[in-house]
This record gives structure tokens, C-alpha cells and sequence, in this order.
């Protein structure tokens, strides 16, 4: 019996041995297994850094190695500078405005002085006073005669211009001192054109409103009047609505020929 029991124990043991010999082994095996995956991931950095420094200092078929002086502060220089202050931006839309120096001064020079409008380099219109013809009512006479004003306007269609102003009428001023009118406010310009000394004039047919009597009589004296106080017309041809008539308004008033003062 107790060799029975001796060999038990051996076998116990030898397994016991065994068992912690194996137990060893694998943990050696999972260290190394461990220690293999850590060298892979460093070879994958290095490799990696390699590529990076290589693609950053390869430059059209050279490689630039850096400069390492550059990198490596001077020893005289001090480790920390003071941060200098910095001067202050202007915004743009604060800064003045450079203007160039010219020989004269913009400011001052008067475009009137060589003739030119204040708008733009282009001329001023000439001004020019002519005379409009309106009615005057004599009141101890009862007698309505025409009576001239003067009005200012540009050189340019000067015709125009005094029939225009005949059209409007007297001014408040002049109303307060008898000026009237018998041209009516809705007359307007079709157009005019002059052969000679002769304007063909073209109205709109107002030419006609309340247009009987004294007032058409009245009316026209106005309008030929005004129109042939200027040397280049000496007379008029009164159109309606682009057409010559011969007469017009209620009492057949004659118009065929050219009208003269």
C-alpha cells in the first residue's frame, strides 16, 4: 500500500507540473502576440512620417532636405522677445480722401466764366428776352388791345419757347393789373417748320374752343404777333391737327393765306 500511495502522489505532481508548464506557454504566447501587434503599429508611424517628410520636401524631381539652421534659433538671440505694440489700423472709411494736386484749383473755378453750365462741361443755353402778347382791358375805354410782356427764354427754339409762354398765360402779377388772355390753357404745339420767313405752325384743335368773334380775332392777333417779332419770320400759316385749312370756328375766320401783323 504505501507504494501504491507513493506513485499516486508522483503522478499528481508531475500533472500538477505539467499543467503550470502549459499555463506558462500560453501566456508567453499571448505576450507575444501582443508584442508583435505594438512593433507592426510603430513600423506603420514610421512609415507613415516617411511618407509625409518625403512628399514635404520633394519638389519637382529634387529632394530638399530643411534647413536646419533656420529652425534652430541663433544662441544670441533671446528666448522670448516683448511683443512689440502694434500700431492701430484706420478703417478705410475713416481715412481722408487723397485728392491730386492740379495746377488750379477745381473748387474754385467758375464754369460761368468760359461759357459752360454748372451740370457738365456742356455750354449754357443762351438766355433771351422776347415779348409775349396779351390782352389789356382799358377800363375807361372798355377797349381790349394787345399789350406786350416780357418774358425770358433759351436762344435754342426761341419760337417755340415765346409760344409756349403766350400759352401759359399771365402771371398773377400781371393778372392784378388787367392782363388777360383769349388763348385758351389747353392749346397745344403739334409742330413747326419754317420755309423763309414763313412758319407753318400746327395746333391742336383747343385752337377752336369758344372761337367766335372778337375773342377768335383777339386770339389770333396773339399768335401771329408773338410769332413774327423775330427777323427770320414775318409771317405765319396756322395748321389744325397737321392739316391747312381755310378757315376755322364758327364764323368762317379766314386762314388760307400766310397771316401777317
Amino acid at each position: 500500500m504505501p507504494a501504491e500511495k507513493k506513485s499516486k502522489s508522483v503522478k499528481k505532481t508531475a500533472a500538477a507540473k505539467g499543467s503550470k508548464k502549459s499555463q506558462v506557454q500560453k501566456k508567453q504566447a499571448a505576450s507575444g502576440g501582443n508584442n508583435t501587434a505594438f512593433f507592426m503599429l510603430v513600423i506603420i508611424i514610421l512609415v507613415t512620417i516617411i511618407v509625409l517628410m518625403f512628399n514635404r520636401f520633394y519638389d519637382k524631381g529634387k529632394l530638399k532636405f530643411p534647413d536646419f539652421a533656420k529652425m534652430i534659433p541663433a544662441a544670441d538671440d533671446p528666448k522670448e522677445k516683448k511683443a512689440e505694440p502694434q500700431k492701430e489700423k484706420t478703417p478705410e472709411k475713416f481715412k481722408p480722401e487723397q485728392k491730386e494736386q492740379t495746377g488750379k484749383d477745381e473748387l474754385l473755378k467758375d464754369p460761368a466764366a468760359n461759357g459752360e453750365d454748372r451740370r457738365g462741361d456742356k455750354p449754357a443755353d443762351i438766355r433771351k428776352d422776347v415779348s409775349v402778347y396779351l390782352l389789356k382791358l382799358d377800363e375807361k375805354t372798355e377797349r381790349i388791345y394787345l399789350s406786350p410782356v416780357k418774358r425770358t427764354v433759351t436762344e435754342k427754339d426761341i419760337l417755340a419757347s415765346a409760344l409756349e409762354n403766350l400759352i401759359k398765360g399771365p402771371t398773377p402779377y400781371e393778372k392784378e393789373r388787367g392782363f388777360i388772355t383769349a388763348v385758351p390753357a389747353g392749346l397745344k404745339i403739334r409742330g413747326i417748320a419754317v420755309n423763309g420767313k414763313t412758319a407753318e405752325i400746327d395746333f391742336n384743335s383747343a385752337i377752336e374752343e369758344g372761337a367766335a368773334g372778337d375773342i377768335l380775332l383777339k386770339r389770333v392777333q396773339q399768335i401771329v404777333y408773338t410769332s413774327t417779332q423775330f427777323d427770320s419770320v414775318n409771317s405765319i400759316i396756322i395748321k389744325i391737327n397737321g392739316q391747312r385749312r381755310k378757315s376755322m370756328g364758327s364764323d368762317g375766320f379766314s386762314i388760307g393765306g400766310p397771316l401777317k401783323r
